[in-house]
């Protein structure tokens, strides 16, 4: 039974360690910019992803033309994802960060009808609705009933980390297309370092995009953001989805990554202070409740 839930308890663990991004990414943009960040972090994990997987990656056997692009496409779904919802953080709380990138758990079942022409089942719809609106309350959490009615807010860093979402759900589809067909190493380390060098090449040009001047400050917040992002929330977990994912169908995966915006919600409350009021508590509880509903229907397969 323990072999059976592997999986998707590794699939939790990288969403949990994904929620700790949203705090550590904040506070360390406080001292700089967010393409310089992405730059060191993708750097720093890229290095240490060639000294683990040298072997493999540098072996005649995975020399083949057939894995560029389908490597390519993972890897700049998984850039676009990263750049917009760093981008959008300097513009946004990290809670409400939290819950725009959740949105991916409805963008992975619509994209699995269309790129895969899989139709996921009504439990996986039920469940991704009431997680859904858990998120949403998470998001609304220390507003009343009548403020979030009258003035729900969307604004412009809202918007970035939503198109970041979209772009983490491309890249859940493809890894689970391409995870079956392409080693692991490879997937990753073309991953992260892709990534590290359209950071470093967009880092001169950053404040036109954000329109604002720059400072740079390698303290301690910077310091831990890198080595938190680079060896926990990007090789492990890159680790993980590619090693782990292609066991479990997206949607579901989906599913099990919402519990990222849970976590970084509560880390939220415990490092920047953001308060756990009685809609941010009724919000955790449907998300939990959505994820619990999901696997509820695994487990009524295996008992028929």
């Amino acid at each position: 039974m323990s072999r059976i839930f592997t999986p998707e308890l590794f699939l939790v663990i990288a969403a949990i360690l994904w929620g700790g991004t949203f705090v550590v990414i904040k506070l360390a943009l406080d001292s700089v910019p967010p393409f310089l960040f992405l730059a060191v972090r993708f750097w720093l994990a890229g290095i240490i992803t060639l000294l683990l997987y040298r072997k493999t990656l540098f072996s005649k056997a995975n020399r083949r033309w057939d894995y560029i692009i389908p490597a390519f496409l993972v890897a700049l779904s998984a850039l676009l994802g990263y750049a917009f919802q760093t981008i959008g953080l300097v513009y946004t709380t990290a809670t409400q960060s939290g819950f725009m990138t959740g949105a991916y758990v409805v963008f992975v079942p619509l994209l699995q009808i269309l790129i895969e022409r899989k139709l996921p089942s009504l439990r996986t719809w039920i469940a991704v609705l009431i997680v859904v609106v858990g998120l949403f309350l998470i998001s609304q959490n220390g507003r009343s009933y009548d403020e979030i009615i009258t003035s729900m807010e969307f604004g412009f860093g809202d918007g970035l980390t939503l198109i970041g979402a979209f772009f983490f759900a491309v890249y859940i589809i493809l890894i689970d297309i391409f995870s079956k067909k392409i080693p692991a190493q490879i997937l990753v380390s073309f991953e992260i370092l892709l990534i590290a060098i359209v950071s470093t090449t967009l880092f001169p040009v950053e404040s036109v995009f954000l329109n604002q001047s720059i400072s740079i400050q390698f303290d301690l917040k910077f310091w831990i953001g890198i080595i938190y992002t680079s060896v926990f929330a990007t090789i492990f977990t890159t680790q993980i989805q590619t090693r782990y994912q292609k066991a479990v169908p997206p949607a579901r995966a989906g599913l099990l990554y919402s519990m990222e915006p849970v976590f970084s919600f509560f880390l939220a409350y415990l490092v920047l202070g953001e308060r756990l009021g009685a809609v941010g508590a009724v919000g955790s509880a449907l998300t939990l409740f959505g994820i619990i509903f999901s696997e509820l229907g695994k487990w009524n397969k295996r008992e028929e």
